[in-house]
């Protein structure tokens, strides 16, 4: 844009040069005026016809620039003719230089001085100075900063509206979050979760983390309330035994032998009872804490299950047992060694307790792709599709006459199940009445890398 400026500039520098140079004589006020006014270029026969160009129309050329101030001044510096009054000085120069000057009505101005000489002696007749005092380059520069300024408050009033409805976005789910914390505070119960949606960000993953951890607080509340209602329950009936023998002994017992010896026998057999049932709850609660204080241990399976079944065989040599070990390899699972054998105890205890008629267990491992089964399988009393079902829950026996005749809690398969699940394992159980069960336990491999990982650990 200031390079067509200085061309104008120029252009009508040499227009100027080229009228003016007709003269013979100094300029003077009435010469000047004349050359401005006149349609063509005076010719003398001394000078060459030169090919019109664009800037020798034949407009008078004081009309031809709106932007162009002309000056002429005579060889004294006198100023004899100027188009149009603007502040902007004048120095002498002997040849043509196009200054650009912080003079003139809008800061910024143009300013080109040279001498004319004539074409006809060659004598300086006069200076021309042409003064460009770029209204236009100035209007176009307040139009394009106008627009720019335009353009960037609509920018900041819409990257305000948009930041606006980002930060409503962002915001709304700390806010669902932290209503859901008041409201988890005024009842530790409720079940309020926040509405996670299809997000993919940072938040959704905090929204899926307090979900989670809520969750896990439930679970905690609910087995603490479980806990306490089922040793209340399960405690009061051994206390009520006792009671009512402490009540005999101290109204009969003292002066009857037999009665006192059948008081005290029964009150120490249901003290066993009731030290058994505290132990095996106390497991209980340890089972569902695996995940916690245990998730990284790795043990070789072959080696627990041929320890167990020897164990069984030593103790019980009245039953058969059999082993089917179909693992080629030492096969490492993620779960601690003592579980892993108190498990395989509770399942082989049960087998060895309900088989009445066919004292035979068996127990067989084997892998299965990414996991490994084990499975003990007895030929007893069995039960129905009802029974597998709820045989896992706390204090559930399939008879409860037999179930307490023999020892038992409702205790050991709650403990087996939770167990496996706390290592990311399956446990199930199929069973016919009056044809025996088989308990199956699902457990997932460790890869050897993994193995290597942990014992190095």
């Amino acid at each position: 844009m200031m390079d067509n400026e200085q061309q104008a500039v120029r252009n009508v520098v040499f227009n100027l040069t080229e009228r003016f140079g007709q003269h013979f004589y100094e300029l003077d006020e009435s010469d000047v005026e004349e050359t401005l006014d006149q349609q063509e270029l005076y010719l003398t026969p001394e000078m060459p016809i030169m090919e019109e160009t664009q800037n020798q129309r034949s407009t008078p050329l004081r009309a031809s620039q709106g932007s162009i101030v002309i000056r002429v001044y005579s060889p004294n510096e006198e100023l004899l003719y100027e188009t149009t009054s603007v502040d902007v000085g004048f120095e002498t120069r002997e040849n043509l230089q196009i200054e650009n000057v912080q003079e003139g009505p809008y800061g910024e101005s143009l300013s080109a001085v040279t001498p004319v000489y004539s074409f006809l002696n060659n004598e300086k007749i006069g200076y021309i100075q042409v003064i460009n005092t770029l209204s236009s380059y100035h209007q176009l520069f307040r139009s394009v900063l106008g627009a720019i300024l335009l353009t960037g408050v609509i920018a900041l009033l819409f990257s305000g509206v948009i930041g606006y409805i980002i930060a409503i976005s962002f915001l709304q789910p700390i806010r669902r979050l932290t209503e859901a914390m008041h409201i988890i505070e005024k009842d530790p119960e409720s079940e309020e979760r926040i509405d996670v949606g299809d997000g993919n960000d940072e938040l959704t993953e905090l929204a899926n983390a307090y979900n989670a951890m809520l969750d896990r607080m439930q679970r905690n509340i609910e087995q603490q309330k479980q806990f306490v209602e089922d040793v209340s329950h399960e405690l009061r009936t051994p206390v009520a035994v006792v009671e009512g023998h402490m009540k005999l002994l101290n109204r009969w017992g003292k002066d009857d032998p037999v009665v006192l010896d059948e008081s005290l026998s029964a009150s120490l057999q249901e003290i066993e009872r009731m030290k058994s049932l505290v132990q095996e709850m106390l497991d209980l609660s340890r089972a569902e804490q695996v995940e916690i204080h245990y998730k990284n241990e790795r043990t070789a399976i072959t080696e627990i299950i041929h320890q167990t079944y020897n164990n069984f065989k030593l103790v019980h040599p009245d039953f058969m047992f059999i082993l089917d070990d179909d693992l080629e390899d030492d096969v490492h699972v993620n779960i601690y060694r003592n579980h892993l054998e108190q498990i395989l105890i509770i399942l082989l205890d049960n087998a060895v307790k309900y088989s009445t008629d066919r004292q035979e267990v068996h127990l067989s491992v084997s892998g299965h792709g990414s996991t490994v089964q084990i499975a003990i399988q007895d030929y007893g009393e069995g039960m129905t599709q009802e029974d597998t079902v709820k045989i896992f829950n706390r204090f559930y026996r399939v008879d409860k006459a037999r179930s307490r005749h023999k020892g038992g809690n409702g205790l050991g398969l709650s403990i087996a199940k939770q167990l496996v699940e706390g290592y990311h394992g399956k446990i199930w159980a199929e069973s016919v009445l009056n044809h025996g069960s088989i308990f199956r336990i699902e457990l997932p491999i460790i890869k050897d890398e993994e193995t290597e990982t942990s014992e190095k650990d």
